[in-house]
């Protein structure tokens, strides 16, 4: 395996491991850009609200 595809493959891992923990807590999570615009909400903050990421990201916070 090439050391780049070895990388990507780490990279895809990774953010699976980001995305499962992130969705899987029950605090809410926002991400939030340094000029403040939101890029995206875990589960628990969108049902919450009863909205959807589309709804929300991109948006000043």
């Amino acid at each position: 395996m090439k050391k780049l595809q070895i990388v990507k493959v780490a990279l895809r891992e990774s953010e699976r491991w980001m995305r499962a923990i992130f969705n899987q807590t029950f605090g809410f999570i926002r991400l939030i850009e340094p000029i403040e615009i939101l890029m995206e909400g875990n589960q628990a903050a969108l049902k919450f609200g009863e909205i959807t990421n589309s709804k929300v990201i991109r948006n000043s916070w």
